[in-house]
C-alpha cells in the first residue's frame, strides 16, 4: 500500500520503514510508540502503536523495515497510521529494507573524489591538512550520515550531499567576488556541519534514533569547534587558521536562537550562512513541491517559518 493513497477510516496491512521512532509515556500511564513511517516512495506518515511493552521498544526501532496491520485515521487535520499488530520483516517475505531506504543522489565515492580535488587544490597548507585529516577521520560516517534528522536532507548520505551542494554552490558564486578567500571559504563550508556525526546516533541505513548526550547538551557547532581545535594542535595549524575556522563554524546559524551567539564577521564566514541557508531551504522545497498538484499549496511548512508553497500550473 502506498501512504499517498492511504484515506480516513481505511485498514492498512503492509510493509514500512520505521524513519524515526520516540517512545512517550500517555497519560494513563502507558508506553506508547510515536514514528515517522516511510513506504518504497519515501513518502512519509506519522505512526503510532499504543501499549507497547520493553520487548517492542528493543525490537521496533528506527532503521528496521516492519509489517504492519493497523487502521488509518485523523488527528489534527493529517493522517496517521494507527499499528494494532507489527513484527519485523524477515528473509520469507520477499522485501528489501534497501528499496525503502531513500539515499543521496549522488554516490558516496564521486561526492567524497570532488571534495578531495577540491581541497587538494588549495594553496594555503594548514587548511589543506586541517581539511584533509578531519575528512578522513569522518569518512566511514559520511558514506551513510544524514544531515538532520527530519528537516533538509533527512536521507542516508544526506550529510554529504548537502556539503557537496553547497561546495558547488560556493564555487559558482565566488568568482563574483575575487576578493574572497576561497580556501577559507571552501574549508568552512565542508567542516561546517561535520560535527552533526558527534550528534545524533545513526544507523548505517541513514536513521537517527535520537541525539546524543552531546548532542543534546552541546550541539554540533561545539562539537566541531572541539574538533577543529584538537585537529588544529595535533597538526600543529597556525593559530589564526583555527580561529578563523571555528569562527565560521560558530556564526554559520547567524542568530542566537538557532545556536550562533555571534555573527558572522568576515565575508567568507558570511557566506557561508547564506550557502547553507539556500541549500537548506532548496532541497526542502524540492520535497515538498514534489508532493504537490499543480495549482496547490502545501500546508505550513515548520522547517520554512511556517509557510505554505505554491506549485505553479504552468
Amino acid at each position: 500500500m502506498e501512504i499517498k493513497h492511504l484515506k480516513k477510516g481505511q485498514a492498512f496491512l503492509g510493509y514500512l520503514f520505521i524513519k524515526s521512532q520516540n517512545v512517550k509515556t500517555a497519560s494513563n500511564g502507558s508506553r506508547y510508540f510515536n514514528m515517522t513511517l516511510t513506504d518504497v516512495n519515501f513518502d512519509e506518515i506519522d505512526g503510532k502503536m499504543w501499549d507497547v511493552k520493553e520487548a517492542d521498544e528493543e525490537e521496533f526501532v528506527a532503521g528496521k523495515l516492519v509489517k504492519i496491520k493497523g487502521t488509518v485515521q485523523e488527528y489534527n487535520g493529517h493522517l496517521q497510521l494507527i499499528a494494532n499488530r507489527m513484527r519485523l520483516a524477515n528473509a520469507g517475505d520477499d522485501v528489501s529494507v534497501d528499496d525503502y531506504v531513500e539515499s543521496a543522489p549522488h554516490s558516496f565515492e564521486g561526492m567524497m573524489a570532488d571534495i578531495k580535488e577540491t581541497v587538494a587544490a588549495f594553496k594555503n597548507a594548514d587548511l589543506k591538512k586541517i581539511t584533509t585529516a578531519i575528512l578522513e577521520d569522518k569518512s566511514q560516517a559520511l558514506s551513510y550520515f544524514p544531515a538532520a534528522k527530519k528537516m533538509h536532507h533527512a536521507l542516508k548520505g544526506g550529510l554529504l550531499y548537502h556539503t557537496h551542494s553547497m561546495l558547488q554552490v560556493g564555487k559558482a558564486i565566488a568568482p563574483l567576488y575575487p576578493f574572497l578567500n576561497t580556501d577559507l571559504l571552501y574549508a568552512g563550508i565542508i567542516l561546517h556541519d561535520i560535527g552533526k556525526i558527534a550528534e545524533m546516533d545513526s544507523d548505517e541505513n541513514g536513521s537517527v534514533g535520537d541525539y546524543t548526550a552531546e548532542g543534546k547538551l552541546l550541539g554540533h557547532i561545539i562539537t566541531e569547534i572541539v574538533e577543529i581545535d584538537r585537529f588544529g594542535r595535533e597538526l600543529g595549524i597556525d593559530e589564526e587558521v583555527l580561529l578563523m575556522l571555528k569562527h565560521m563554524i560558530y556564526a554559520h546559524h547567524y542568530e542566537p536562537e538557532f545556536g550562533s551567539p555571534k555573527r558572522p564577521m568576515f565575508p567568507e564566514a558570511e557566506l557561508l550562512h547564506h550557502i547553507d541557508i539556500i541549500d537548506a531551504r532548496m532541497n526542502t522545497m524540492e520535497k515538498v513541491v514534489g508532493t504537490l498538484a499543480p495549482g496547490t499549496f502545501s500546508e505550513q511548512i515548520w522547517g520554512l517559518d511556517r509557510i505554505q508553497i505554491y506549485k505553479p500550473s504552468f
